[in-house]
């Protein structure tokens, strides 16, 4: 999918930004640490630009609010299951291994806090600059893997995040 299209379906109601950087891609996949045998959510999954390119695994779920979105997901990530709904309610019923998440960042908030309550191996967040991940430690390691801002995404994102690895 082209700059322009990305740039035509980003609602700014939804803080919607499409992560197209290979290079934040790459450590992104990279962090998540994807087995063949894993089941892998992604929540926020957009337009897609992260799930097309997950390595193969078990079972891969697609979770996106906004319903323009959903068929363009199908047709991105044909063997996917894509859901439409609200993530932090379906993060409860969705079985996974490996989490991925690039959500509007008061949504992602409240996903860590709901993180204790979930079973994973791997959560791999994108977080605002600020986002307070103190209350993870002790449980959980954190690991920072790299930042994300303006040209990283389509459209540009005007303020800088995090991408966070979230392990037991």
């Amino acid at each position: 999918m082209n700059d322009e299209k990305l740039r035509s379906l980003a609602d700014p109601e939804f803080e919607q930004y499409f992560l197209v950087s290979p290079e934040k891609l790459s450590l992104l996949l990279s962090a998540a640490d994807i087995q063949p045998d894993d089941r892998v959510v992604e929540v926020g999954a957009g337009a897609g630009t992260v799930a097309r390119n997950l390595p193969s695994c078990k079972s891969l779920t697609l979770v996106e609010l906004d319903d323009r979105l959903i068929e363009i997901l199908r047709e991105a990530v044909p063997h996917a299951q894509v859901i439409q709904g609200d993530a932090l309610r379906l993060v409860h019923e969705l079985p996974f291994d490996v989490l991925i998440g690039n959500l509007p960042n008061i949504v992602t908030e409240s996903l860590i806090d709901t993180l204790p309550s979930l079973s994973f191996r791997t959560a791999v967040l994108a977080v605002g600059q600020s986002a307070n991940l103190d209350r993870l430690r002790g449980s959980y390691t954190v690991t920072e893997v790299t930042t994300i801002s303006g040209d990283d995404f389509r459209p540009s994102q005007p303020s800088v995040s995090r991408i966070v690895k979230v392990t037991r």
